[in-house]
């Protein structure tokens, strides 16, 4: 491991849909900061990019956290002045040990 790639809080925020004052669905993520998970934080390979990206979002990410998934698909997750979106999860063998979520880093998204 390299300094910088120890084990960092992310704040979790919850994916909510609501309707604009225009009619358009919107994505709109809440949370008081209160829910947390401790993860690792690494460039996502090729593999991963290929395998788990979709037609709206490229994984630029991987976060990896000891026990079962604490956050969801379409979840934010925030490290200081970074913002991740949660693009896929991996449960790693369905036995709640470890879970890889593969994210994307949003430069638009504050």
């Amino acid at each position: 491991m390299r300094p910088g790639n120890l084990f960092k809080e992310f704040i979790i925020e919850k994916n909510k849909q609501v309707v604009t004052s225009t009619g358009r669905v919107a994505n709109s993520h809440i949370g008081d900061g209160s829910k947390t998970l401790k993860g690792c934080l690494a460039e996502a390979t090729d593999d991963e990019r290929k395998n788990h990206s979709n037609a709206e979002h490229i994984v630029t990410h991987t976060i990896v956290q000891a026990g079962p998934p604490r956050a969801k698909r379409k979840y934010k997750l925030i490290l200081g002045n970074r913002v991740f979106y949660i693009v896929d999860i991996d449960d790693a063998g369905a036995l709640g040990v470890s879970t890889i979520y593969y994210a994307e880093e949003r430069l638009d998204v504050k």
